[in-house]
């Protein structure tokens, strides 16, 4: 099924690091003096190099944990992940180090060269959400021949699928990353470039389509296989009866 992903929010005491990627606890701290804060500015290069660093140099006089107040009254925190260690930095709420998106995880069960384009959609979303969905409409255009497209255009493979019984709600979803897809290559009516909401959208429903279309159906083979052989007989025998009548 496809990987639960809790997003990383502000003051939150568990979320999927945006170092590792593992769903874990997060220790807060605030940050009340460090060598490049003077109080109204920080050197934004030199902190986020040195930050990441400084649990691992144990200096106490560097951070102080102020759960009291640190919520509403502090300009810079960091939370550090229980599972890897490692920091993330905050600036007024909002996460600056590391530079990653917030979108979920790929489905365990996406083909190894959609999942590529995937993890680089998601690096690249930060940045340029419009690079994200353009990668995003790539990495559709190569997952519809493995759930039974033969190779074309996005529309014409939808189609296909579509005719030999595809469900409602994955079309859909197709369709949703076809346009939205098509609009960041081709812009028109929808306006990608600054709007991170499309494309973390698309990664969702990406997701959905791989959950639905690969991960549920391989769950349902591998319980029909837990079936005994003579039961299985069965049902291939009655299936090919009606088969013939059919005809």
């Amino acid at each position: 099924m496809e990987n639960k992903y809790t997003q990383p929010e502000y003051g939150e005491n568990k979320f999927n690091c945006p170092n590792c990627g593992a769903f874990s606890h997060q220790q807060w701290s605030e940050i009340l003096h460090y060598p490049f804060y003077d109080g109204g500015s920080i050197d934004i290069k030199s902190y986020l190099r040195e930050v990441p660093q400084m649990y691992e140099l144990e200096e106490e006089e560097a951070i102080s944990s102020s759960i009291n107040n640190f919520l509403t009254n502090n300009y810079v925190a960091i939370s550090v992940c229980y599972q890897c260690r490692n920091a993330s930095i905050w600036i007024d709420g909002k996460m600056v180090y590391p530079l990653l998106s917030s979108a979920p995880l790929p489905n365990q069960d996406m083909p190894k060269d959609v999942k590529e384009l995937y993890e680089e959609a998601r690096r690249v979303s930060a940045l340029s959400p419009r690079a994200s969905t353009a990668m995003l409409r790539l990495a559709l255009e190569k997952l519809l021949p493995q759930i039974g497209a033969e190779k074309g255009n996005i529309d014409n493979m939808i189609g296909q699928l579509v005719r030999k019984g595809l469900p409602k709600e994955v079309e859909k979803a197709l369709d949703n990353l076809r346009v939205i897809g098509n609009e960041a290559v081709h812009p028109g009516t929808i306006d990608i470039k600054d709007n991170a909401n499309f494309a973390s959208a698309l990664f969702r429903l990406l997701n959905f389509v791989v959950d639905r279309m690969i991960t549920q159906l391989k769950e349902i083979d591998e319980i029909y296989e837990l079936l005994p052989e003579g039961k299985r007989k069965g049902i291939e025998q009655r299936n090919t009866g009606f088969t013939s009548k059919q005809g």
